[in-house]
């Protein structure tokens, strides 16, 4: 690197006499693990292709130099690595770069610092600001992600690198019982972290304490990126947001393709729930970019964006972000109805209370937690609980499709300022199953974005929506007993291909 770092990278490449263009993937992970060889790309078809394929420990991470911090490093590095990787000698000069998560972000960090060798990018699942995407950028810490992530991916290789070998085993423990140690207790003294010696980040990220110029460094800008970029996005993803933001921002040729995936598996098994005909061929979806790309292939005329329509099991496409034409509205009513009709101005509010020794436990969703499960699943045994509101619409006389961002707008009554508040809507089917769609958790606002999706409710089926204050251990929420007041005006927006048709 310019600094005088020396990153390790093993590199892949077939026996074929000549020059390739590369792929590079840097990430904070094990460079040798077989997932990053075969299960996330197939390298053999890679190389077979005609690519030589770069995997590269990022700064302070395995066999690479330096000292790891999270993200401040990836723009350089990123920069740095590009080049190198452009002058190997089996290299013709162009470079792309994949990777998912992190290693999509150290893809969009390199991007956007505009390396004369990088050719084009194809990130998974990805964002463009660690600071806030990792912390939660909704006025709720995500803490369960944050201690999960710390614990399990990065503790290990931290302790073996100051230990030596024997030192990851000082924290096994915990390890094997991690998901039963999240969110519990103060998260500056967690034992998992303290064991392990505590890496300074985890402690900064928990308080927001670091200084603007570091926020920055963690901090890629999306409009800086000129080459072509395909994004892949997962409905119930935890990165969704980001990645849609990614696609919108870039200033070069981009594509974006959303299924119903989760951010550990994209088979199309969403939780308790299979898509069918939802998982893709990543590896030709690469190497059909990047030939167009890398080797000038000609490709034939397409749309931008590719998306799978839950429940209708199809992949659509079109020019745009999937975009319902017409906005449903729904009053949450004191009576728990969920309808379009607005209640009288003197109905009454529902209170939601939350007792901190006995919190709403996390289901499902777009989360990323060790031991959890994302995705759907009936929610039947949370909603009978006397700290979760209900509301549920009339059975629906047709099929009714969601396409886009439902959203709340509620007139809340807080005890205190900044309450945690969970969100959720699903589809409860005629054998009264309970199906989310889509959730939030955030701080309490009178508009809040619950989520984006393209799902097909069916005939028979109803709408419903949740209202709590805590989803452990998913989220930071109050230590002490609070309250919320939901007032009869509040209500929810859904966008949709066609306005709700409902049973008598």
């Amino acid at each position: 690197m310019r600094d005088g770092t020396v990153l390790l990278a093993d590199v892949y490449r077939s026996d074929r006499a000549g020059s390739w263009p590369a792929l590079l993937l840097r990430l904070p992970y094990d460079k040798t693990t077989r997932h990053y060889r075969e299960t996330f790309v197939d390298i053999e078809r890679l190389t077979a292709a005609g690519y030589v394929v770069v995997i590269q420990d990022v700064r302070g991470r395995f066999a690479s130099e330096g000292e790891f911090y999270p993200f401040i490093y990836e723009a350089a590095d990123g920069c740095d690595s590009v080049e190198w990787a452009a002058r190997l000698p089996e290299v013709n000069g162009k470079v792309g770069m994949i990777g998912m998560s992190y290693h999509g972000f150290t893809q969009v960090a390199a991007a956007a610092g505009q390396p004369p060798s990088l050719q084009a990018i194809a990130p998974m699942m990805a964002f463009a600001d660690g600071w806030s995407t990792m912390r939660g950028g909704r006025g709720v810490f995500e803490l369960g992600k944050w201690q999960s992530w710390v614990a399990e991916s990065m503790l290990p290789d931290h302790l073996e690198r100051v230990e030596g070998p024997e030192g990851p085993a000082r924290i096994s423990g915990y390890l094997e019982h991690l998901p039963s140690w999240l969110g519990k207790g103060d998260p500056l003294t967690w034992p998992p972290v303290t064991a392990a010696g505590l890496p300074a980040y985890y402690k900064d990220f928990l308080l927001g304490d670091v200084s603007e110029e570091t926020r920055q460094q963690m901090q890629a800008a999306p409009e800086n990126i000129k080459v072509p970029a395909l994004f892949l996005a997962g409905w119930y993803d935890c990165f969704l947001e980001e990645t849609i933001d990614l696609y919108q921002r870039t200033s070069g040729p981009a594509e974006l393709w959303i299924g119903p995936w989760t951010h550990e598996d994209q088979s199309g098994q969403a939780g308790d729930v299979f898509f069918p005909e939802a998982q893709i061929d990543r590896t030709g979806l690469f190497l059909k970019w990047f030939d167009r790309w890398l080797k000038g292939e000609t490709a034939p005329p397409g749309d931008s964006v590719h998306y799978y329509v839950m429940n209708a099991g199809e992949w659509r496409s079109g020019a745009d972000i999937p975009e319902g034409r017409t906005e449903a509205v729904f009053y949450l009513q004191p009576d728990s109805l969920l309808s379009g009709e607005a209640p009288k101005q003197e109905a009454p509010g529902r209170r939601v209370r939350h007792d901190p020794d006995h919190p709403v436990p996390t289901s499902g969703g777009n989360i990323l937690m060790s031991g959890f499960r994302a995705g759907s699943f009936d929610q039947q045994e949370i909603q009978k609980r006397g700290d979760v509101l209900v509301y549920t619409s009339a059975p629906l006389s047709k099929d009714w499709e969601v396409l886009g961002t439902v959203q709340a707008h509620l007139r809340l009554t807080l005890s205190r300022p900044g309450l945690t508040v969970g969100l959720r809507v699903s589809e409860v089917t005629p054998d009264g199953s309970s199906w989310n769609v889509v959730d939030t958790v955030q701080a309490g606002e009178r508009t809040i974005d619950i989520g984006r999706t393209a799902y097909r409710f069916l005939a028979g089926s109803r709408l419903r929506v949740e209202v709590y204050l805590s989803s452990f251990p998913r989220a930071e929420s109050s230590l002490e007993p609070v309250w919320a007041e939901i007032h009869g005006d509040s209500k929810l927006h859904v966008s949709a291909g066609t306005s709700p048709v409902f049973q008598d």
